[in-house]
């Protein structure tokens, strides 16, 4: 009887639950890089884009970009800025939650970052997956050629769901 008043009350606060977005270093040598301050500002742009995603903030998102931006997704398809902004103005991109253990990170250029590693999500409402977690492989460059650190390209591939 106790055990069902407690479900009863904790059941609707599960589901108003805050989304949530986070990253850490997967290994010894992503502490250290992350100590560049580059890597680092790159960092914060992935968290800004992965925030903006759980709120379902089109323009934080949007903003993330570069705007010759090109992204092979998990759905197997090229994609441009403009399909990313789609996407999660029509719901496809939909996340509660969304970690990143980012395995490699390092400078390649004058105006590039690189971040490899994985990322664990859990899809709901029309994304693909929904109900699922989904554990996929990233790689990623960033730019900030524009002054800004701004997503230029992205790879993802689902590996697994559960």
């Amino acid at each position: 009887m106790r055990l069902s008043a407690a479900l009863l009350i904790l059941l609707p606060l599960l589901g108003t639950a805050p989304a949530h977005a986070a990253w850490h270093a997967a290994n010894a040598e992503v502490t250290q890089a992350i100590k560049n301050p580059r890597i680092a500002a790159a960092l914060e742009a992935t968290t800004r884009m992965d925030k903006a995603i759980l709120n379902h903030d089109q323009k934080g998102f949007a903003d993330a970009f570069a705007q010759d931006a090109v992204v092979n997704n998990p759905f197997n398809k090229i994609a441009r800025k403009a399909d990313a902004e789609h996407n999660l103005k029509t719901g496809l991109i939909d996340y509660t939650s969304l970690e990143r253990s980012i395995e490699y990170a390092a400078v390649r250029g004058q105006h590039d970052i690189v971040l490899m590693g994985e990322e664990k999500l859990t899809p709901v409402g029309k994304a693909r997956f929904a109900g699922k977690t989904v554990h996929r492989r990233t790689t990623e460059v960033w730019t900030d050629e524009s002054g800004e650190w701004k997503l230029a390209i992205r790879q993802a591939t689902i590996y697994a769901t559960e």
